[in-house]
């Protein structure tokens, strides 16, 4: 089962994408600002977090850049997901992500995201 965190400040976005990720079958952890992702990604140790970039206190970038120095970050994807905006993808390249969904995007971008990470790596399924 792929370990997923979802963090947004927007409750419906946050719960609405976690509950499509554990239909998807993963096991899925939701927080509503960098510094709830920042406490329970340690213990959690997730394999795919999507992450918003526009949040109040720490930003996205302020919060990949907090969670790429754990340990379990360097198996984990990281995507993007926030607003379009060429600045933006081009920023959240620069700062680690792997990927960049803007809201809004269809569901299938987020799937193909799932699905790679399942073909690239079976075990993730464990």
């Amino acid at each position: 089962m792929l370990r997923c965190l979802v963090v947004d400040d927007h409750y419906d976005e946050a719960t609405s994408l976690g509950a499509y990720l554990g239909i998807l079958g993963g096991d899925v952890r939701v927080a509503f600002s960098g510094n709830e992702a920042i406490e329970i990604a340690p213990e959690f140790r997730p394999q795919l977090v999507v992450l918003d970039i526009n949040m109040p206190g720490l930003s996205g970038f302020e919060t990949i850049a907090r969670l790429k120095h754990q340990a379990w970050a360097h198996a984990a994807t990281f995507v993007a997901h926030t607003a379009a905006s060429p600045t933006l993808r081009r920023a959240a390249t620069a700062a680690g992500f792997h990927h960049f969904l803007e809201k809004g995007d269809s569901v299938a971008a987020l799937d193909a995201i799932v699905d790679r990470l399942l073909i690239d790596d079976p075990g993730r399924l464990i």
